[in-house]
């Protein structure tokens, strides 16, 4: 009996690509499993990562257990200590606004009255009419007096506490001595006049001139116009009630006179410019003063006539 003859069939090629695909994944799987075990010291250096992070993790948690609490500022004892420091801080804010200033001593004078004030240094001064002198009640380092108008000065000496005269125009310093500030508001110019001791006259800090006996300056703060000048000062000029011009204009004679009288003098505004220098007595009358003024004024056709009882007018 002849033996059988098994006949050999091929398999698909599809199968057979297949098959071998399937293997050759197998096999590079197999070769990537023995390289990573073959390289222990990636293993290593994972293993080194994973404990750091694990022992950083645990450090973590230990400060965490271990770390003292934040404390917490209970808010009532501040509250009760505003409760007592608000009002204290009013009261104080109270007293202090209520506290009062520095004292002042005030002088003034009516139209044609002089009077004689004694300062809390001693000092004397004589107010020309409707004047005014401001002061404090106590000096201080510096002897400082406001004066609007006119006055006569007879300063106590005392060369550690210099004395001040202050005006809107001028301010005089002096240490110890007598003299005349004329510088009332109205008027343009300020005028001082030295009669003993040394005087220093400056504006606005800037120092104009300084003064010995007889000097006189007269400054015209709008002007800048300054004027030195020799006076003959009386003996008696702090009760002398002369009243001097040099070059004065009718406005400010005028203004003046009616510091000394209760008349007012009305000017048009077409009057001339004039500038006339003399002296009037106050000792007379209104009337009596005009007539002087209308012999200086002839010169330049002009005439004060009389209109009401206080009132005269230039023609």
């Amino acid at each position: 009996m002849k033996p059988r003859k098994f006949r050999r069939h091929r398999l698909p090629t599809r199968l057979l690509y297949s098959l071998r695909s399937r293997a050759r994944r197998q096999q590079q799987r197999e070769q990537w499993l023995d390289a990573l075990a073959a390289a222990p010291e990636d293993d290593e250096l994972l293993n080194e990562e994973l404990t750091a992070e694990r022992q950083a993790r645990m450090l973590r948690h230990i400060r965490t257990r271990t770390q003292a609490p934040a404390r917490v500022q209970p808010l009532w004892p501040v509250l009760k200590l505003a409760a007592v420091l608000v009002p204290l801080l009013l009261a104080a804010a109270a007293f202090w606004l209520r506290k009062p200033g520095p004292q002042l001593l005030r002088y003034a004078t009516g139209v044609g009255e002089q009077r004689e004030i004694v300062l809390p240094d001693r000092s004397r001064v004589w107010l020309r009419p409707r004047s005014e002198l401001t002061c404090a009640a106590t000096f201080g380092k510096v002897r400082t007096v406001q004066l609007r108008g006119e006055a006569f000065f007879d300063v106590t000496k005392d060369p550690k506490h210099p004395f001040v005269v202050r005006t809107s125009t001028v301010a005089v310093k002096v240490l110890g001595t007598s003299f005349l500030v004329k510088a009332y508001p109205q008027l343009p110019a300020a005028t001082v006049l030295v009669r003993t001791g040394r005087v220093q006259v400056a504006h606005q800090n800037r120092l104009l001139a300084v003064l010995r006996p007889q000097d006189q300056l007269i400054y015209n703060a709008s002007t800048h116009q300054l004027t030195l000048s020799q006076n003959e000062a009386p003996v008696d000029l702090a009760t002398r009630r002369l009243l001097a011009f040099e070059q004065a204009s009718l406005p400010e004679i005028f203004f003046l006179l009616e510091t000394y009288y209760p008349v007012q003098f009305e000017l048009p505004a077409t009057a001339p410019a004039v500038a006339l220098t003399g002296t009037l007595d106050p000792a007379l009358s209104a009337d009596q003063i005009t007539d002087v003024l209308n012999t200086l004024l002839q010169r330049h056709h002009l005439r004060i006539s009389k209109r009401t009882a206080t009132t005269y007018q230039v023609e």
